[in-house]
């Protein structure tokens, strides 16, 4: 095959798109050996030709990222410095050019790959002109090109290198003026993820996230209004890696916050997926930054009944006790995230501040008719057994005394799940002794 043949090399890319191995596998082969500057320089001429068919568009988007990821060392030196500076400016004007968003987005991946190679052990950047780039998309107001700049520094936030503090509030700027680019609400939810990781990033650098403070709000903001359209969950799970990261950063607004996310987890009308997610913001925080949590304690006794709520979405099947195995609970389950997250809660938050609220709640469950706030109130007795022992351990026999009627419930459905998934619950350990109910 002649290297320079892109109508040949279009073939070769459908080869490695492939369902068959063998195929695919000669293909690899044959793309392997090209050499650098031609295998460079005909996935370049695939990306930029609108003639091309788009999976081999694609394609050559991914393998450039893909070797600029894993065999820069090897591939880039051997291209001539002309050839160099001319890949750079393609993929920049492609990314201008190009109308598709797919190809748009994974040519930022490409640049974003690239860049990071183009940064040395100094924090130098040998590629100037991508930061101008960068800027000149992000103040272009046009939406589909400020979103390809929030994509690049989302995938390389430490793009800035040694100049990143010279540039802060540059940057500040770019993020605070997508965050509130209300006309387009992709570029909001795009400024967030690229918010969310420059300050994760930088998670150790207190002084920059003194200097970002003023995003907060607009980033909260950007966060609710993914969640009520309903198209894009990775947003609110840089509220979660925020809060993993960065959980300080968050304090000022824990006030909108907590509210939020009770009103996330509250909705029943919301995908479960969506409910767990607000959950899991909570959580992450309880465990990252229990005390701060605590000051905001006004929040508990709204937040346990919601969960607790959630451990009651449970569906008992007919035939379940016919079953030879017992198959593995759906963990995916509002019942199964709920309870975990009764559990991570408990040990965070510790027993002064969950077990009153607790036990206020499951005493009114376990007199409802319906087996399943029953079980949801064993469960939770289960749940928070390791995060409240010491606690416990103070009203340990009034704890036994309201399990054991249970063990004769008329539902055998929740009693059996019961046995089998709460043994903590029949033998409570509590401060390193185990106190038999049976």
């Amino acid at each position: 095959m002649a290297a320079d043949n892109l109508a040949q090399f279009q073939v070769l890319l459908q080869g490695l798109l492939s369902a068959d191995n063998n195929v695919r596998t000669q293909s690899e082969a044959a793309f392997d050996g090209l050499p650098a500057p031609d295998r460079v320089g005909l996935l370049i001429q695939s990306l930029r030709k609108n003639d091309v068919p788009v999976e081999n568009r694609t394609m050559a988007c991914i393998l450039l990222r893909r070797m600029f990821a894993s065999s820069f060392e090897e591939t880039w030196p051997q291209l001539p410095p002309e050839m160099q500076a001319g890949v750079k400016q393609e993929l920049m004007n492609a990314v201008k050019d190009e109308t598709m968003p797919t190809i748009r987005k994974k040519t930022c991946d490409a640049i974003a790959e690239l860049a990071r190679n183009m940064l040395d052990d100094d924090g130098n950047m040998g590629w100037q002109e991508v930061l101008k780039f960068m800027f000149e998309l992000a103040n272009s107001q046009n939406a589909e090109l400020m979103e390809g700049a929030l994509h690049i520094f989302t995938v390389f936030p430490g793009i800035f290198g040694n100049l990143q503090n010279h540039y802060l509030e540059v940057i500040k700027q770019m993020l605070g003026q997508s965050l509130q680019f209300r006309a387009a609400p992709q570029v909001v939810y795009e400024a967030v993820k690229a918010t969310s990781a420059f300050l994760i990033a930088n998670e150790k650098e207190n002084h920059m996230h003194t200097h970002l403070k003023d995003l907060l709000p607009h980033l909260i903001q950007g966060v609710a209004d993914s969640v009520e359209a309903q198209k894009d969950d990775s947003v609110l799970k840089c509220l979660i890696d925020l809060a993993e990261n960065t959980p300080k950063y968050l304090r000022p607004q824990m006030e909108a916050i907590f509210p939020f996310c009770l009103k996330l987890v509250s909705d029943t009308n919301l995908p479960d997926s969506w409910r767990q997610l607000g959950l899991e913001v909570v959580v992450t925080m309880s465990e990252t930054a229990p005390a701060m949590v605590r000051k905001f304690n006004k929040y508990i006794p709204l937040l346990v009944p919601q969960v607790l709520a959630m451990m009651v979405d449970l569906e008992e099947e007919e035939d379940w006790s016919f079953q030879d195995e017992v198959e593995d609970e759906d963990t995916e389950s509002n019942a199964i995230a709920a309870e975990s997250a009764l559990d991570r809660l408990a040990c965070a938050l510790g027993g002064k501040t969950m077990l009153p609220h607790i036990v206020a709640s499951i005493s009114q469950m376990l007199q409802q008719e319906d087996w399943r706030y029953r079980h949801a109130a064993l469960m939770a007795v289960s749940a928070c057994g390791e995060g409240c022992h010491s606690h416990m351990e103070l009203m340990l026999q009034n704890i036994v005394d309201a399990i054991l009627p249970f063990l004769s419930d008329s539902v055998s459905y929740a009693l059996s799940l019961f046995f089998l998934n709460s043994w903590d619950v029949l033998k409570i350990k509590v401060g390193g002794v185990s106190l038999s109910v049976m």
